[in-house]
């Protein structure tokens, strides 16, 4: 029997698109370009591109596994169905945490950098709001959503763009040396670090059954959107340490390191645009990881490994309610509760496990079932899923390394938990 209720195909392949690259691109470009250029110098150009390759082949196993199961839940579904039941839990378990801790730490964030720039408006209030407001986004359509991501990403790689082609003429090759300033050391450590930077692409797969597209096409957004990502980074990178001695950078305490390059490339009112495209970004990557939270949720629950709520769909638009309005709360919720940012700073581990297990899947996959309709097939295979394997664990052990004691202990606390659900509650209903 079908169900009353199914997902709308109301993403086209251009949203789709803005829904990866927003979720990818936050404000990281403008904020940690010093500890970049610190650790590595402008060398860090080549950790950014061979971070990209690794997170390619990442991406790639996310395809073949996306174009076989086209289904909300992504990650979870793949591993549940490759490696097992409990195995596939703790992935989707795990993204829980990591999808629905970035609603309250990006709410805190942007509240703090809207009351910097207009110290009238309360951080509290700002955040609140804005998580008010893509609540009411999402639970109006997916397809309402798609277009609100889609503005609010052209508005953010139109500063990115901005920024690179007034910088571009102020280039100068002196400010890049020495070029390997940090020396060999510095590029490799950077190289887990900058994989970190391309997180998101994995929110493609949540909402598959809502594109309205071929599959072959949809699953080729994950390269493409990698790629194109890597280039503004790359490039952004190149024009923050050409236009002024990149040790200036390197060395700078500002909220926003990359003002020198900014300031000279562009004048003052270029700080304005690129606090606006900041902004845009970090809400971009906000309503991006609601949406494939919400699916998320929705998947489990129709496994029965959440509660009923969350699998079913509101009437007239057909979007998974209990999850958008229950990410939405912790958003409002950490505008006022500080210390919920300590959820935010255990995204990174959590969906670095999803990852390597995702990649493991393929490979099981491919020997338990040789026959599966795979409408796209990694080339290269067995060697790129073993080295996204292999790329993506010392990125986690980066990751938890990081996390400072009580984001450990949530961690830590998160998984514990999801073993005693599944254990004593799921296994005895």
């Amino acid at each position: 029997m079908e169900k009353e209720n199914k997902l709308v195909k109301g993403l086209t392949l251009v949203t789709l698109f803005t829904l990866i690259t927003g979720a990818m691109v936050g404000m990281a470009w403008a904020v940690l370009a010093n500890v970049f250029l610190d650790r590595a110098g402008p060398a860090v150009l080549i950790s950014i591109g061979v971070a990209s390759v690794l997170t390619l082949f990442v991406g790639l196993c996310f395809a073949e596994l996306c174009s076989a199961m086209p289904y909300a839940g992504g990650a979870y579904i793949y591993v549940r169905r490759g490696i097992g039941k409990f195995v596939g839990f703790i992935a989707g378990w795990l993204l829980v945490l990591a999808y629905a801790a970035m609603m309250p730490g990006e709410c805190i964030i942007l509240g703090k950098l809207v009351h910097g720039i207009f110290p009238s408006l309360e951080p509290s209030i700002v955040g609140a709001s804005l998580a008010l407001f893509f609540t009411v986004v999402n639970l109006a359509g997916i397809r309402f959503s798609g277009i609100v991501q889609f503005l609010l990403t052209v508005a953010l790689f139109a500063g990115i763009i901005i920024f690179i082609i007034a910088g571009v003429p102020e280039l100068e090759v002196e400010n890049f040396k020495p070029f390997f300033g940090r020396g060999a050391g510095g590029i490799f450590l950077m190289i887990p670090i900058a994989m970190l930077a391309f997180m998101g692409y994995d929110v493609l797969p949540q909402a598959a059954e809502e594109v309205n597209a071929p599959i072959r096409k949809m699953v080729f957004i994950i390269p493409a959107s990698i790629f194109f990502v890597a280039f503004m980074y790359i490039a952004v990178l190149v024009v923050t340490a050409g236009v002024v001695p990149w040790e200036v950078i390197a060395s700078s305490t500002e909220n926003i390191p990359i003002m020198p390059s900014v300031l000279k490339a562009m004048g003052p009112n270029g700080a304005y645009i690129i606090i606006i495209a900041g902004i845009c970004g970090l809400i971009t990557t906000m309503n991006a990881f609601m949406v494939g939270g919400s699916r998320l949720l929705y998947a489990m629950a129709q496994d029965r490994e959440m509660p009923a709520l969350f699998g079913k769909l509101s009437g007239k638009t057909n979007v998974p309610y209990a999850g958008i309005i229950f990410i939405g709360a912790l958003g409002i919720a950490g505008s006022f509760i500080q210390e919920l940012i300590v959820l935010f700073d255990t995204a990174a581990a959590s969906v670095l496990v999803s990852y390597f297990l995702v990649a493991l899947t393929v490979l099981m996959l491919r020997r338990k079932e040789p026959e599966l309709e795979r409408p796209y097939r990694i080339h290269g295979y067995p060697y790129i899923p073993i080295i996204a394997a292999i790329a993506v664990v010392p990125t986690w052990v980066i990751a938890l390394a990081i996390l400072k004691i009580w984001a450990l202990g949530v961690f830590i606390g998160w998984v514990l938990l999801g073993c005693g659900y599944y254990l004593f509650v799921r296994k005895n209903r």
